[in-house]
């Protein structure tokens, strides 16, 4: 039954939604498994000019690994193309629902209250649309589901159990570090022996697979270990408290709540959002309420949960971003855990289901709509881009700075697109530190009057009085 309802929501609402790469993320991740699948390295695709100034060249991707390693690996079966992501995001999706009803079974449910977890897992709000992105989100809960899975069906404390849990959760990690949240919930379930291998396993997993294959990843707010300022990312809060300032990290930590607080509550944020938010509040709340009637186990496994829950928002609210549709998918992987302890008993699990099951299904359908809309709009101005582009070069060249060039570079693989470029004095600052072939800009802009004033560029395209952007060949 599960597994029909799986198939039909895939089908219905795939078959409803604008499919491809929109965001600059799915690029980045589409190319990069791709040059995994053909080459084995993980050097990117596409570079920040500041970040080749500050690494040099080459380098990796800002985002951690394993996703594009995990997507690479699965290209080599199914193609690389936008359509083997969603293949992989179909394959976790309905995994993730089988897994909370394992979940289920392993915490003592009986099997209508393991079948009702498992829909609503399919249901769970913002889960079923990022299906159809090319994005880590799908994959990430499936993993950290399967670790809290292997962790709890175990009753005996067997080492072996331990080491698999560790391992999982540890490849979760390296897809995502905020894995790391539900490490709690996986070592209470565990035996006092397993516990040990658990926690060995996944610090393997974090030494010697995760931190080699991390340390060639450009500066930025999505990597753990080099982050940078920006408005997704308080870096002045972590480089306070990195210096000893504690007063000064205290007062940006909490002006950053405050200023997301304000943006929760503020006309950009669509009440589809923060609907999707107050059900994500909502699951631990009502797993709180059934209390009394968990077992000893579960009650220890619902605070380790809730203690990962509470820590992660409190670092989105304080460091990072909660509305502008970021906070939701930070937190997303951790809600199948709790769908299990939210039904109760008898009657009571079925109207409590339904009250989840109304609101997510009314959610979705306007998740569809933004998200189409959004989808939309982005396709539509990378095409006219990547088409403008195509249209003056001869052909691809073997490296091009195109600022927002993502679909360009995904169509001309393997050609290397630097997508974006802060000033003319750091084009003169690029062009000491990695060749390239064509300089494109936005028209009209102070790069491109600076641009157009050296002699070692000569513009492509002069004979458009109309041109939205600028194309330069390097001469020299």
């Amino acid at each position: 039954m599960v597994l029909a309802a799986a198939a039909f929501l895939l089908v219905a609402y795939g078959t409803s939604v604008r499919l491809g790469p929109a965001l600059a993320d799915e690029f980045i991740y589409l190319s990069g498994a791709r040059h995994f699948a053909r080459t084995g390295s993980l050097d990117a695709r596409y570079y920040d000019a500041n970040a080749i100034l500050a690494r040099g060249h080459p380098h990796q991707d800002v985002h951690a690994p394993g996703y594009v390693l995990i997507l690479g690996a699965f290209d080599r079966v199914a193609g690389t193309t936008n359509a083997a992501a969603i293949a992989l995001n179909v394959i976790a999706f309905a995994a993730a629902a089988w897994l909370a009803y394992a979940l289920a079974g392993a915490l003592g449910l009986e099997p209508a209250r393991r079948r009702l977890a498992a829909l609503l897992a399919l249901l769970l709000p913002g889960a079923l649309p990022y299906v159809y992105w090319a994005m880590a989100e799908t994959v990430l809960t499936a993993l950290v589901l399967l670790a809290i899975v292997v962790a709890a069906h175990p009753r005996e404390d067997r080492p072996w159990m331990g080491m698999a849990a560790g391992l999982v959760l540890g490849l979760a990690f390296v897809v995502r570090e905020s894995a790391l949240f539900a490490l709690p919930a996986v070592l209470v379930l565990l035996g006092p022996r397993a516990r040990r291998t658990a926690l060995a396993a996944f610090v393997a997993v974090l030494l010697l697979v995760y931190a080699p294959l991390s340390r060639d990843r450009a500066p930025g707010g999505a990597n753990f270990w080099i982050p940078t300022g920006g408005r997704a990312f308080g870096f002045e809060a972590v480089q306070a408290a990195g210096g000893g300032r504690v007063g000064a990290a205290l007062a940006l930590i909490g002006r950053r709540a405050a200023m997301n607080a304000a943006e929760l509550a503020g006309l950009s944020t669509t009440w589809t959002e923060r609907g999707i938010l107050a059900v994500y509040l909502a699951l631990p709340l009502l797993a709180l309420a059934g209390w009394r009637a968990h077992s000893p186990r579960s009650r220890r496994y619902l605070i380790a949960l809730l203690a990962g829950f509470v820590a992660i928002v409190a670092l989105l609210f304080g460091v990072y971003v909660v509305a502008q549709w970021s906070g939701y998918r930070y937190v997303m992987f951790l809600m199948p855990g709790f769908l299990p302890l939210v039904l109760p008993p008898g009657r009571r699990g079925w109207i409590t289901a339904g009250g989840v099951a109304v609101p997510a299904v009314l959610l979705l359908l306007g998740v569809r709509t933004i998200f189409n809309d959004y989808k939309s709009s982005r396709q539509r101005r990378q095409l006219a881009i990547a088409d403008y582009v195509d249209r003056h070069l001869p052909a691809a060249p073997e490296r091009i700075i195109l600022p927002n060039g993502w679909l360009y570079g995904w169509r001309h693989y393997p050609t290397e697109v630097i997508s974006s470029l802060a000033d003319g004095g750091a084009l003169r600052r690029l062009e000491r530190k990695v060749p390239f072939d064509y300089v494109v800009v936005p028209a009209g802009t102070p790069l491109e009057q600076d641009t157009q004033s050296r002699l070692r560029y000569q513009r492509v395209d002069p004979a458009d009085p109309e041109a939205p952007l600028a194309i330069y060949r390097r001469l020299k």
